[in-house]
C-alpha cells in the first residue's frame, strides 16, 4: 500500500531564479590551470576504472551491488553524505533534518540552485518523489527496507520534505543518505526507464553503456559545487581477468583497481601500484539457500548443517592470505552493536560433529545432490571449491556450477537452485548503520532475494531499526533468532581491497566502498 501523499505541486520559480543567480556567478568555473606538478590539482583527463564485473542494471534505485553503486555515487547526489569518520555532511539537503518530539515527523531543508543533467532544476517535488518510488513496494527498491516506517510524504514549498513515520526512527537520516535522487519530471519503472539512462545532479553525466565492456560518464560543467570535478570525464571498464587488471594498472593503462586479490597484493606493490587494504570495511560472500519448497535448502536444520560443516580458516588461508576472518551473522564485525560471541558462533574450523547432527535432524540423507553457483570470477571459485569439498565432507554429492550473472540472477529471483555464493558490503559500506541486516533478512524487504520469512525475525528486525535506549541488546536478539533459523549462511569478513595509479591525486580508497572523491581528483603527469 502506497503512503498518503499531499500533491500540491510547488512552484519552481525560485529554483530556477538560484540556478540563473549561480551560473552568473561560476562563469570562468572549470578554467583551473591545467600545468603546474603532480601536487597541484589541475583539470582535464579522464580517470579509467577496471572493474571485475559487468553492472547489472543502470537503475539507482533498484539494486546496490558494488560496481552498479560506485557508478551511482559518480551520477547522482544523495541528501546526505556519510564521511570516512562516521559523520553525515549535507549534500542536496542544507542542513541536518528536523525531527518532532515524539520522533514521528522528519522534515529535510532542500538546496537550492542545482540542476539535473537534463537542466531541469531539482526542487523538494523530486525528493520527495523519490522517496515514494523507494516506499512503494511493488518497485521492489533495495532501500525499502530502511525507508518502509515512512507513511506519509509532504511538500510544504520548493525546499522543504516532510515525511511521517509509523514509529521513531533511530537512523533515518543515516539511511536516507544512501539513496540516490531522481527526477519528478520522469515516471519512474523499475529496471526499466534507467535500465540503461542515468539523469542525476551529480559531478558526472552518463555518457554511453557498452554493455559488457564500459560505461563512460563526462564532466557535468553546470555542477553546483563550485571548481568541481576536475576530471573530464570517467571510464568504467569491465576487465574480468585479474591479469590483464594488473597489467593494465601497472602499465598505466587504468588509475584505479576494485577489489584486487588478495594474493596478488605483494605483486601489485612491487610493480609500482599503490594497494590499500580498508579494514574498517569489507566484503562478506554468503551462501544463498533456495527457499523452494521440496528443495533441502528449505529446511534451518540442513542450513545449520552446512554453516558448522564450512572450513573457514582454510578459505581465510588459501583465498584471502590471512587478510580476512570468520564470519557466523550477516551482522558482522565492524558494523555497531555487533555482538562478538554471537558473531564468532561457527568459530574458524569446521565441526562435522555439530554438521551431522544437524543434517540428522533435517531429515535429509547423505549421498543427496546439492549444486553451489558460484560468480565465474577466480577469487569465488576458489571459495567454491573449498565449500564444495566441506559438503562432500559432511557426505553430500556437491557440484560447483561458475556462472555469469545473467544465468544465475534470473535462477536466484526464482528460487531455482540450492546454494548460491554473492556478496554483500558489510561495516561502514552500509553508512555506519545496521540497516544491510534489515534489508537482507526481512520478509518484505527489496533485499530478501530468497523469499526467507520469520514473522519473529521480522519483529526484531523492527525492533532493532528503531530502537535508540538499548540497540546493542536489540540488535544482539537479532543476531541470536538468525542463528536459529540461518536465513543466509556466512562464510568469511574480508576487507576490501584496492589498488590505484600514483598519477591519481586526490583519491583516497574509501571505508564506504566508495570512489565519490573522484570528484575532487585529478590526473597528474
Amino acid at each position: 500500500m502506497r503512503p498518503e501523499r499531499l500533491r500540491s505541486r510547488p512552484v519552481r520559480l525560485a529554483a530556477v531564479m538560484a540556478v540563473a543567480s549561480m551560473a552568473l556567478a561560476a562563469c570562468g568555473q572549470g578554467s583551473a590551470d591545467k600545468e603546474g606538478d603532480a601536487g597541484e590539482p589541475r583539470a582535464g583527463g579522464v580517470a579509467t576504472i577496471d572493474w571485475v564485473a559487468n553492472p547489472t542494471s543502470l537503475d539507482p534505485l533498484k539494486y546496490n551491488v558494488l560496481g552498479t553503486y560506485n557508478l551511482v555515487g559518480l551520477v547522482y547526489n544523495t541528501l546526505y553524505r556519510w564521511t570516512e569518520e562516521g559523520g553525515l555532511d549535507p549534500e542536496l539537503a542544507t542542513e541536518d533534518p528536523e525531527v518532532s518530539e515524539d520522533g514521528l515527523t522528519v522534515t529535510f531543508p532542500i538546496r537550492e540552485g542545482v540542476n539535473f543533467h537534463d537542466g531541469s532544476p531539482l526542487t523538494a517535488e523530486d525528493v520527495a518523489f523519490t522517496i515514494e518510488q523507494v516506499i512503494n513496494p511493488e518497485n521492489g527498491s533495495i532501500w525499502y527496507a530502511g525507508l518502509s516506517p515512512i507513511t506519509k510524504v509532504s511538500v510544504t514549498d520548493d525546499t522543504t520534505v516532510e515525511v511521517t513515520l509509523s514509529r521513531p526512527h533511530a537512523v533515518l537520516q543515516g539511511i536516507i543518505s544512501q539513496v540516490p535522487i531522481i527526477s519528478a519530471d520522469t515516471e519512474y519503472k523499475p529496471v526499466d526507464t534507467y535500465a540503461r539512462e542515468m539523469n542525476g545532479t551529480g559531478p558526472f553525466k552518463f555518457v554511453s553503456w557498452d554493455q559488457g565492456v564500459e560505461v563512460e560518464l563526462e564532466r557535468n560543467d553546470d555542477y553546483w559545487v563550485e571548481d568541481r570535478p576536475l576530471l573530464d570525464g570517467v571510464v568504467m571498464r569491465t576487465v574480468p581477468e585479474d591479469a590483464s587488471r594488473m597489467a593494465n594498472l601497472s602499465s598505466g593503462n587504468a588509475d584505479i583497481m576494485p577489489m584486487v586479490p588478495f594474493n596478488q597484493v605483494d605483486a601489485l606493490e612491487k610493480r609500482g601500484a599503490n594497494v590499500e587494504v580498508t579494514d574498517k570495511s569489507a566484503l562478506l560472500p554468503l551462501l544463498f539457500p533456495s527457499m523452494q519448497e521440496g528443495r533441502p535448502t528449505a529446511n534451518a536444520d540442513f542450513r545449520k548443517a552446512v554453516a558448522w560443516a564450512i572450513d573457514r580458516s582454510q578459505i581465510i588461508d588459501n583465498v584471502f592470505k590471512d587478510r580476512a576472518e570468520s564470519a557466523s551473522t550477516v551482522m558482522s564485525q565492524g558494523t555497531p552493536h555487533w555482538n562478538e560471541d554471537l558473531g564468532t558462533t561457527y568459530g574458524d574450523d569446521p565441526d562435522l560433529d555439530e554438521a551431522k547432527a544437524a543434517l540428522a535432524k533435517s531429515g535429509v540423507k547423505a549421498g543427496t545432490k546439492i549444486n553451489l553457483i558460484v560468480r565465474n570470477e577466480p577469487m569465488p571459485i576458489a571459495m567454491g571449491t573449498i565449500i564444495q569439498q566441506n559438503l562432500r565432507a559432511l557426505g553430500l554429492e556437491a557440484s560447483l556450477s561458475p556462472e555469469e550473472s545473467a544465468a544465475y540472477l534470473p535462477k536466484l529471483f526464482a528460487g531455482d537452485f540450492d546454494l548460491m555464493m554473492l556478496n554483500i558490503e558489510v561495516g561502514l559500506t552500509s553508512g555506519f548503520t545496521p540497516t544491510y541486516v534489515y534489508s537482507a533478512l526481512h520478509s518484505e524487504s527489496g533485499g530478501n532475494f530468497t523469499g526467507f520469512s520469520d514473522e519473529k525475525l521480522d519483529e526484531l528486525l523492527v525492533k532493532a531499526i528503531g530502537e535508540s535506549k538499548d540497540p546493542d541488546a536489540a540488535w544482539a536478539a537479532v543476531q541470536e533468532r538468525e542463528l536459529e533459523t540461518v536465513p543466509l549462511i556466512p562464510t568469511v569478513r574480508a576487507p576490501y581491497v584496492e589498488g590505484y595509479s600514483s598519477r591519481l591525486q586526490g583519491h583516497t580508497p574509501s571505508s564506504l566502498f566508495s570512489l565519490r572523491d573522484l570528484d575532487q581528483a585529478w590526473l597528474s603527469d
